[in-house]
């Protein structure tokens, strides 16, 4: 008893705090704010579901997942709080009973969304309708990330001016922090160290990148070749959300096969960002903070209407150099360089740099009326990220060979492969005589097994068992050249009865040798030889030979 009596009066002694989310980009702020109280034992925090937005789906089950204490909205109308926290403004905040603190979950306020504003030049999130309810203000507190925000608050609610606070950006300083482990969120994408990774990234809504056109990222991993670039896709929670996820990975289901990574609404997507090196994106948050880190950024979608005059956001689109899907976009990757002007641009909304947990703690605890703790705090680390990807590995590839031979007589092949199921992506069909079409069993597309010129098992077998699967292939299918993994050595065969054994002098995709050797000995008709296999700047020898129980065949 005398246990049960201190534990219930250590809780009411304990200052309660109501963090309101509405939508996952609510959440995902939240997990860069709440470092500034949740470490305090002091207080005891609380999570209600504000269910007025129509991207609200997922929170309950992700809010599950979190193990937060959530309330129902009624139930938390009936209570007092010495704290409420929002990533957003709503008049329905007016409900709530307690000093409230609001702020934008993304860089700043810069988007028009008239329905909630009323007013075509108030940007969301600062407008009258939102922070006023019965003509009063439902915030105690303003978090602006930077001063220029402040001349925004007040042209829009000149009356809420002396309510604004300073909190500078506590996911740019997040971002920040968390710059060092670079090479690990490479290694969670599954990304190799001489390979180049694209990031693309879209926000909600008909002018975003994803809205206007649907079948970029496709356009994006058909035209770059697999083992030296890789794409990775960053969507706003709402698309997630509006759409349903089934939907989304329809839509995204050969991307996907082809090798794109898709980051989950629930991750901890500025990892992403810190790990990409380089960018392609539209008006969204997203793509500002990754300009922001100085990745070179190319803009797409035609948002600039939708973001409010003098806004960041909009000096942002303005500087950023434009995609142009009319040119190829591998040569506009390459030359893609960090713009000085378009980092200043992006960086317009992140003052206080390195400060904004404590100036949030700061307003936080003055709400409060509690002194400050004595640990400073700082920002966590990244959580595994949570992603949408295929790990089995390109299964049907158009494979593009360049064979040159240098002075010291080295034969290289540069291999370049390309997702086939993508070909009508592709900006110039060149001629499909100019590739070879590699296909591994797990394909599932018929038609392109039907018309390869290689088939390739990329299953381990026995020398016996590999043999055979290659005789019967070329016999019974219309491919010229099959080829069977066996331990460390690739094992082909011809339809004109040629058998050679491939062994790589380092860690290398099966089809690539594949690819190379039916260019070297089909093709080209050279001597058997070791030639050097180049994918982008990696090289690796390949030793090709007759196997000893073949040296007879033609």
């Amino acid at each position: 008893m005398c246990a049960s009596r201190d534990v219930r009066a250590t809780w009411e002694r304990s200052r309660n705090v109501l963090v309101v989310v509405r939508t996952l980009t609510d959440l995902s702020r939240m997990g860069d704010v709440l470092p500034a109280l949740d470490a305090d034992a002091r207080l005891g925090l609380h999570w209600v579901v504000n269910e007025g937005s129509q991207f609200a789906d997922q929170l309950h089950r992700r809010l599950g997942e979190l193990e937060v204490r959530l309330l129902t909205w009624e139930e938390a109308c009936r209570r007092r709080f010495d704290l409420i926290v929002a990533a957003h403004s709503d008049g329905a905040l007016g409900e709530l009973d307690g000093p409230v603190a609001t702020m934008a979950h993304g860089t700043g306020y810069n988007r028009k969304v008239l329905w909630r504003t009323g007013d075509p030049d108030a940007p969301v999130g600062i407008s009258t309708n939102e922070l006023r309810r019965d003509g009063r203000s439902v915030a105690a507190a303003i978090g602006l990330s930077c001063e220029h925000q402040m001349e925004q608050l007040f042209r829009s609610d000149p009356e809420s001016v002396p309510l604004a606070f300073q909190m500078g950006d506590p996911t740019w300083d997040r971002m920040l922090a968390n710059q060092g482990n670079a090479a690990a969120f490479r290694r969670e994408l599954g990304i190799a160290p001489d390979q180049t990774l694209v990031g693309v990234s879209s926000t909600w809504g008909p002018h975003s990148a994803f809205g206007r056109d649907s079948l970029l990222v496709e356009r994006i991993l058909a035209c770059l070749p697999r083992d030296e670039y890789r794409v990775v896709l960053v969507l706003h929670p709402n698309i997630w959300t509006y759409h349903g996820g089934y939907s989304v990975r329809g839509v995204l289901g050969d991307a996907i096969e082809s090798g794109l990574v898709t980051v989950l609404p629930t991750s901890d997507w500025p990892a992403v960002l810190i790990a990409v090196d380089v960018f392609i994106g539209d008006h969204g948050s997203v793509s500002v903070y990754a300009a922001a880190l100085g990745r070179p950024f190319l803009l797409t979608g035609v948002g600039e209407n939708e973001l409010v005059k003098g806004s960041t956001t909009l000096e942002f689109v303005r500087q950023a150099t434009k995609l142009d899907h009319t040119l190829d976009l591998r040569t506009q990757l390459q030359a893609a360089a960090t713009d000085a002007n378009v980092v200043r641009a992006a960086r317009l909304a992140m003052d206080n740099t390195g400060k904004s947990l404590q100036l949030l703690q700061a307003k936080f605890y003055e709400l409060l009326g509690l002194g400050l703790p004595v640990r400073i705090p700082h920002p966590r680390r990244y959580r595994p990220l949570r992603l949408e990807r295929d790990d089995i590995g390109l299964t049907a590839a158009h494979c593009r060979t360049t064979l040159t031979v240098q002075d010291d007589c080295e034969v290289t092949v540069v291999v370049e492969r390309f997702p086939a199921v993508l070909a009508d992506r592709r900006a110039d069909p060149t001629d499909e005589a100019e590739y070879v079409l590699v296909v591994d069993e797990r394909e599932t597309a018929q038609v392109l097994k039907e018309n390869a010129e290689v088939r390739l098992c990329t299953v381990d077998k026995t020398e016996t068992v590999a043999w055979d699967w290659i005789d019967r292939v070329v016999r019974e299918s219309p491919c010229f050249l099959a080829a069977s993994v066996c331990g460390p050595d690739i094992f082909l065969g011809t339809r004109a009865g040629g058998r050679w054994c491939a062994r790589a002098a380092a860690a290398i995709e099966p089809g690539v040798v594949a690819a190379a050797v039916y260019r070297l000995l089909v093709e080209e008709g050279c001597a058997l030889t070791t030639p050097a296999i180049h994918l982008g700047e990696r090289r690796v020898p390949v030793r090709v030979s007759r196997p000893a129980s073949h040296l007879a065949d033609p």
